[in-house]
């Protein structure tokens, strides 16, 4: 295993005098210059197709600037495409005019570490990223060897250091630097799978494409930049992970994956009251505000409540700039990069085709759904939450496996179960406004609250005949993977 990690750069000068790495040193440290120079055409053109042509001494690569749909885990180097000593060598068609973007200048040292699971390479890159308009310093560690000993040592580093997984690759931070913007994001959306993947190579790619989502949003959730959107993909990101890890739970199996599985609870837990809080003060409240425009009563809880909000807000920006949330990216880039476990039991079988694995967890998924009576308007507001649930967990599943099933039907099945729990998500929203309001001091906020409750109650009718239609539109179609 390879995994790249980002130092802060006020660590990167520590690092080689942490005592924990004294004893494990092996041999004498290497040191030697480093300069890349990334280049493109005046349009950005290599950049736009997603490319990026670095050179460096006597050789030209050109590299993926940004993951396409293979796999390309949070943490690895950056896939080389082509190398040649000249850039025409390199047998692609290139931009012309090629010109200079950006360059970095610095020194790579390296030094091997016998640790008590193996033996690892360790290098470290410090430099500056240079460009016509700006400079930035950029530091960077490679850590080489087997899975375990590179995942504790990582881990163990975390406890000294300011150190992570890098949300972008070198070159994409080196064009950032130059244009001043950050790229379009590595990944977005649910997971599509490759042809030919067995179930442990598409759980790496599943863990590996949300991690990207998780690791390149946390800047601007954490910042509450781009309002509440941030926020809210992080935890749809985070919701679709979990899930993940539970479909292939009957065929993989880890200490590993279960300590990330245990973090990412811990990141929902933080993101969840800032996400319902962000829903109750832009959407919920909305109505009761724009009838009551001049109740004072009213505009004193929705004071309260955007107080509650970003205090919510302030409680994620710490957890995510603490080392609980590196040690998270750690864990999930190593499980996208390294090998998973496998049960025991079902180590000593013929390996299940994915394709099988697939249908034969959809079908659960989708027989505890299509067990539940016709008629859901009926059903008390707890009976409509667990069915939200389990419709929340079928669509998360077949959002994992749509792309081996690829046409209309499949579609048309993901739309309509999205609807379906849409309209149960607006009724649970009465329920989530009334826990929310719980949190604000009710005696000087009774009649503000009643106000806010009675709007969302008397939406729920509509939503509950919405409800059924959507039940029937979705109840009635075949399984795409039948």
């Amino acid at each position: 295993m390879e995994l790249k990690l980002r130092l802060d750069p006020d660590d990167a000068p520590r690092l080689p005098r942490l005592k924990l790495l004294a004893p494990l040193k092996s041999g004498k440290s290497r040191s030697r210059a480093v300069k890349i120079v990334w280049h493109d055409s005046p349009e950005r053109a290599l950049a736009g197709q997603g490319l990026a042509l670095a050179e460096r001494r006597t050789e030209w690569r050109l590299e993926r600037l940004r993951p396409n749909s293979l796999p390309w885990p949070p943490g690895s180097r950056a896939p080389v495409l082509a190398s040649a000593r000249t850039a025409t060598g390199l047998g692609r068609a290139l931009p012309d005019p090629l010109l200079p973007v950006a360059a970095l200048e610095g020194r790579e040292s390296a030094v091997n570490l016998v640790t008590p699971q193996g033996p690892i390479n360790m290098t470290l890159l410090t430099g500056e990223v240079r460009s016509v308009v700006a400079r930035q310093p950029i530091n960077r560690l490679w850590l080489e060897g087997d899975a375990a000993p590179v995942q504790a040592l990582a881990l163990a580093l975390t406890g000294a250091l300011c150190i992570a997984v890098p949300p972008i690759s070198l070159a994409a931070e080196a064009f950032a630097v130059a244009t001043g913007v950050t790229g379009p994001p590595r990944r977005e959306g649910a997971p599509e799978l490759p042809d030919g993947l067995s179930i442990a190579e598409a759980f790496a790619h599943v863990v590996g494409h949300l991690s990207d989502i998780i690791l390149q949003l946390a800047p601007d959730a954490a910042a509450s930049r781009a309002g509440p959107e941030p926020v809210h993909q992080m935890r749809v990101a985070v919701r679709r992970l979990r899930s993940a890890i539970k479909v292939f739970r009957p065929a993989l199996a880890s200490t590993e994956i279960a300590v990330a599985d245990k973090g990412l609870k811990a990141l929902a837990a933080k993101l969840a009251p800032a996400r319902d809080w962000d829903v109750f003060v832009t959407e919920t409240a909305v109505p009761a505000r724009a009838a009551f425009a001049a109740e004072r009563r009213l505009e004193r809880l929705l004071a309260a409540a955007e107080r509650r909000r970003r205090a919510c807000h302030e409680e994620l920006q710490r957890y995510l700039a603490g080392a609980d949330f590196r040690r998270l990216g750690i864990e999930l880039a190593c499980l996208a990069i390294g090998p998973v476990g496998i049960p025991p039991v079902e180590a000593t079988e013929p390996a299940m085709p994915l394709r099988e694995f697939a249908a034969q967890t959809l079908g659960k998924r989708h027989g505890r759904l299509a067990e539940i009576d016709d008629r859901l308007s009926t059903l008390d507001p707890a009976a409509l939450h667990a069915i939200r649930l389990q419709a929340k967990r079928l669509r998360y599943t077949a959002e994992i496996f749509a792309s081996m099933y690829p046409g209309k039907a499949t579609h048309r099945f993901l739309r309509r179960l999205s609807r379906l729990q849409d309209c149960l998500g607006k009724l649970n929203d009465g329920a989530v406004a009334q826990h929310l309001l719980g949190e604000l001091p009710n005696g000087s906020h009774a009649f503000a609250t009643g106000l806010v409750l009675g709007f969302v109650g008397g939406g729920s009718q509509k939503t509950r005949g919405r409800i059924d239609r959507a039940w029937e539109r979705f109840h009635r179609l075949q399984a795409f993977w039948e």
